[in-house]
């Protein structure tokens, strides 16, 4: 569950960050209205279009990460 969460956070991060460079996001000039107006892209369309997409990634670095921890026990003994 844990690895679950922390992907789930990672993929947020990622499509967030990806989705300021889209060029349906539109800068004001004023920082503040470009926060607030990322934010609102960013729930308003990128997750309602993105949603599967983020919780099939989410379940594939719990995946990646519950297997990296695996691999390192087995390496420790």
């Amino acid at each position: 569950m844990n690895y679950f969460l922390l992907g789930l956070i990672a993929m947020f991060f990622l499509t967030y960050i990806t989705s300021l460079f889209d060029d349906a996001f539109r800068k004001t000039g004023i920082w503040y209205k470009d926060i607030l107006g990322s934010f609102k892209y960013y729930v308003f369309w990128v997750l309602p279009y993105w949603w599967l997409i983020i919780l099939v990634g989410s379940i594939i670095l719990a995946l990646i990460f519950y297997g990296v921890r695996i691999g390192i026990e087995k390496l420790r003994g």
